[in-house]
């Protein structure tokens, strides 16, 4: 069954591609009508959703695209961005989500676009009257929930904002969306915006502007282990007035429609490369996972100018899945039937080997969870885990070797050995010398950390220009390793130099 959505999603994956960029293909589709409130429809809330040519991303944001998409949440999150615009224009958006339990997820948050200092032309087109600034924000609470067990439906409470010069208006609106999870190689996704309609009324005089109905459907696909392909189709104003005073005779005859293209590459475990496309722009971007934090970065190259974002997520306090709750309820059972043990002495044979059973499955789940949680850096949750285990089985080997490893910190240790090493290979030495300081600090016994430490300070020395004092790091580095080409590398060198004359700085 999953081969079979793999090569499905692959399949897709190359079609949706060659009709994207075919002539009179999804390329040529319009974006944007000039209706109100298109930059909850048109932009994006993050800077990995922008590198992909704005197609939904997940997280607490998601809200933005798609209420449903909150329910992927598994952990308290919290996201900031924030994007350049023409003329000195900003978008920001930060949102917050937290899981109340399994799939069932809220989050409260806003997006805000404006521009300060814009020029004031009066109602006759005469110009140099001033500035005046235009601001655009709305406020999102939503919650979404499972229907049944490949269902989940969201919805979004908004309330929409507009400051314009002398004048402002509010307004309040609901979205609402629905997703099917059959496979996380093959995700459709459907959502309306706007199925209650905000509308500002800036001057009382005037007409008011009311947002129109809107549309998208996306597909989340993984043709690869280590590749994400998204196509999003966004319809708007499904329901047009073609008597409709603000909009333009040809914009108020029919609806407008675009498609958008994103593509996710993972590089290792750390960097994720990204691209996408719709017909305003093509978009690139990358990301930095580190773990409980990510920081994103895109680029927008349209033919205004090429636009620039940067962002952030913060992610803490994992829950328990579904099976993971399954687990705790065995143990619950098995700590009740281990006290039923000492009263009833009339269990068979056949029992207690059911309870051994059910015992190895606990322990093996629970490591494999510490597991996990050690390999995203969150300690504190992979020794309850392994707590967990020797509480079952004082004399598991691994979970106390685990758990020795992460108290003596040798496993931090090595992150920030880690972390040293490429701030020394991109020649960030000071950086580096801090990090490898640390991790000799958690972890005395680290050879490659002390190894390090004198290879960066023999480099800050050489800079410097203290040849002595570079050349005893390098003495105390080849101690620990004499078969390193560069540290025999270096050490050629700066004895070349002092044989040369150049003494450098004296002890």
């Amino acid at each position: 069954m999953k081969g079979g959505i793999k090569k499905v999603s692959v399949l897709f994956f190359c079609i949706t591609f060659l009709l994207a960029f075919r002539p009179g293909g999804l390329a040529g589709s319009i974006i944007g009508g000039g209706y109100p409130g298109e930059y909850l429809l048109l932009y994006s809330p993050t800077a990995a959703s922008l590198s992909m040519g704005g197609v939904p991303s997940d997280g607490a944001s998601s809200v933005f695209f798609n209420p449903s998409r909150l329910s992927a949440l598994r952990s308290k999150e919290f996201s900031f961005m924030r994007s350049s615009l023409l003329s000195g224009g900003v978008y920001m958006a930060s949102f917050f989500g937290f899981p109340l339990s399994e799939r069932r997820v809220m989050s409260f948050g806003f997006v805000s676009c404006g521009v300060d200092g814009a020029e004031w032309v009066d109602d006759f087109g005469i110009g140099n009257r001033g500035t005046f600034s235009d601001k655009n924000s709305a406020y999102f609470a939503a919650y979404s929930a499972p229907v049944s067990k490949n269902i989940d439906m969201g919805a979004a409470f908004k309330i929409v904002t507009q400051e314009m010069h002398l004048y402002s208006a509010e307004g309040y609106g609901l979205d609402a969306g629905i997703r099917f999870v059959k496979s996380k190689n093959f995700i459709p996704s459907f959502s309306l915006q706007n199925i209650v309609a905000p509308s500002l009324l800036l001057r009382k005089e005037g007409v008011p502007d009311e947002f129109p109905l809107n549309a998208r459907f996306s597909l989340d696909t993984k043709p690869l282990k280590k590749l994400d392909f998204k196509i999003d189709a966004v319809y708007e104003n499904l329901t047009p007035k073609a008597s409709d005073e603000n909009l333009t005779p040809e914009a108020s005859e029919k609806s407008n429609s675009f498609f958008a293209l994103g593509v996710e590459f993972a590089v290792k475990e750390m960097f994720r490369l990204r691209a996408g496309y719709n017909p305003s722009s093509f978009s690139a971007g990358f990301g930095v996972d580190m773990g409980n934090t990510v920081f994103d970065w895109a680029v927008q190259i349209r033919d205004e100018g090429n636009f620039f974002t940067a962002g952030i997520s913060v992610k803490w306090g994992m829950i328990p899945q579904l099976w993971q709750k399954r687990l705790m309820d065995k143990e619950k059972f098995l700590s009740d039937f281990s006290q039923n043990l000492e009263i009833e002495k009339a269990y068979t044979i056949e029992k207690d080997k059911k309870t051994d059973e059910m015992r190895d499955d606990i322990v093996k789940s629970r490591l494999s969870s510490a597991k996990r949680y050690v390999k995203n850096r969150e300690y504190g949750m992979a020794m309850n885990e392994i707590n967990a285990v020797l509480k079952l089985n004082p004399e598991h080997e691994q979970a106390s070797t685990l758990k020795k490893d992460i108290s003596s910190g040798r496993l931090k240790a090595d992150l920030h050995y880690a972390l040293a090493y490429q701030y020394y290979k991109n020649e960030h030495y000071k950086a580096a010398l801090k990090k490898a300081k640390k991790a000799i600090r958690l972890n005395r016994d680290h050879p490659d950390a002390q190894f390090l430490f004198h290879m960066i300070t023999a480099r800050i020395f050489i800079d410097a220009g203290d040849y002595y004092q570079a050349k005893e790091h390098l003495l105390e580095a080849f101690k620990l390793y004499p078969d390193d080409s560069e540290c025999l590398m270096l050490l050629k060198g700066i004895n070349d130099l002092l044989k040369a004359g150049k003494m450098g700085s004296s002890r």
